[in-house]
């Protein structure tokens, strides 16, 4: 049964993933909230969906998305927008932060306007990935369009978006970078180190200055070696940074994957950790020509890259990625859930989302046995349904 507009909705009969364990129980929801957790079927409802042979798990949270189903967020239209969501609902994403390649600082901020007035339910704001980011490892960001860092035109990009722009990529290597970090601190944002090519001194005196996330971790930065840990090595011994990774297999090695997570969870620092999609427009399309951006690229076998053989960006999507992670690292289901749930919604300090349990936004989703997701609950509104009677 398909439900557009619940007033009080009971989730009844699924296997249900609160924090870090599992136990079966029902979710009550009334109106955007989810309003009690409840032994198995103890309370009647008017209205209820029935999760039998299902897990139930908070909503995905992505940190970092492009577009997909054949749309980009940068193509600065609210149609475009509302195709990338709903791709993304169908495989369990229910808030996403519009991830914005550079641009013409003025088409950045009319595409920055368009979202921000869309009010499209599941947009949490937009990710600068750039501009002011490192030539030398801008991977599928157009180097025409990179700058150096610059306060005051940063101040004049994101006036009037202040409580829109929620997080800002930089190289806190180039000249300017330390001013360019605290203005987006000014605003609200959340300064996060990539595309650079910082060592990692420079790296940790970026997070002294107040950077606090790291944009997908060990992909368009400088690697850990031996003798100078990088970009990377510094992610993952301070733990003061939130981490993206990329957990398609091709942007990070399976076994990388698997060392990422058993290092943070020996550290008891897993909570670091979140799984994101850098999904493009060619995710969930077929493979051939595509474009990041004004750039083109070519999709073989569900991965995205320039002609010269650079990623970019993914077909991933994080139901996916959940399922890669469990089989990659070998980690149990509720502590995957945690990497695309609570630990996103956390880094973004959204308290609300990333949960299930009373007074959290009524965000749900229910997999199969398979991991699938059969039904994405957004807000209490169902966002997708693959059961036949949706379909029809």
């Amino acid at each position: 049964m398909r439900h557009k507009s619940i007033a009080e909705l009971l989730i009844a009969g699924g296997r249900c993933v609160l924090e870090e364990r599992e136990t079966q129980a029902d979710v009550v929801v009334t109106g955007d909230r989810i309003t009690d957790i409840v032994r198995p079927r103890s309370r009647p409802t008017a209205q209820s969906i029935d999760a039998s042979g299902c897990w139930v798990v908070p909503g995905f949270v992505d940190l970092h998305v492009h577009g997909g189903g054949g749309a980009d967020f940068s193509d600065g239209t609210a149609s475009a927008a509302q195709t990338v969501l709903g791709f993304h609902a169908a495989h369990g994403t229910t808030r996403v932060v519009a991830s914005l390649v550079p641009a013409e600082l003025d088409r950045l901020r009319r595409t920055i306007d368009v979202l921000s007035n869309s009010r499209l339910p599941g947009l949490l704001g937009v990710h600068l990935e750039g501009p002011y980011v490192s030539p030398s490892k801008r991977g599928a960001l157009a180097s025409a369009y990179l700058r150096l860092p610059d306060r005051d035109e940063f101040g004049r990009l994101v006036a009037g978006f202040e409580d829109w722009v929620r997080i800002v990529t930089l190289a806190p290597e180039l000249p300017g970078a330390a001013d360019l970090l605290a203005a987006i601190r000014d605003v609200g944002a959340i300064p996060a180190v990539g595309h650079s090519e910082a060592t990692y001194e420079q790296t940790l005196a970026a997070i002294e200055g107040g950077a606090r996330h790291i944009t997908h971790w060990g992909n368009a930065m400088s690697g850990i070696h031996h003798r100078a840990p990088g970009v990377a090595g510094a992610a993952l011994f301070d733990p003061r940074v939130t981490i993206e990774l990329i957990a398609d297999g091709d942007h990070v090695h399976p076994s990388v994957i698997r060392f990422v997570v058993e290092d943070l969870a020996a550290r008891g620092q897993l909570g670091r950790l979140s799984l994101v999609s850098d999904a493009i427009r060619a995710a969930g399309m077929p493979d051939g020509p595509s474009r990041v951006g004004d750039l083109a690229v070519v999709v073989r076998g569900g991965v995205a890259s320039l002609p010269d053989g650079t990623l970019a960006g993914s077909s991933l999507t994080l139901d996916a990625a959940l399922r890669n992670v469990m089989r990659y690292a070998g980690i149990p289901l509720a502590e995957a859930v945690s990497l695309v749930t609570r630990n996103p919604a956390s880094a973004l300090r959204e308290n609300d989302l990333g949960e299930l349990r009373p007074g959290a936004y009524a965000d749900v989703v229910l997999l199969d046995a398979g991991l699938n997701v059969r039904t994405t609950i957004r807000s209490g509104k169902t966002a997708f349904d693959s059961s036949p009677a949706a379909r029809t």
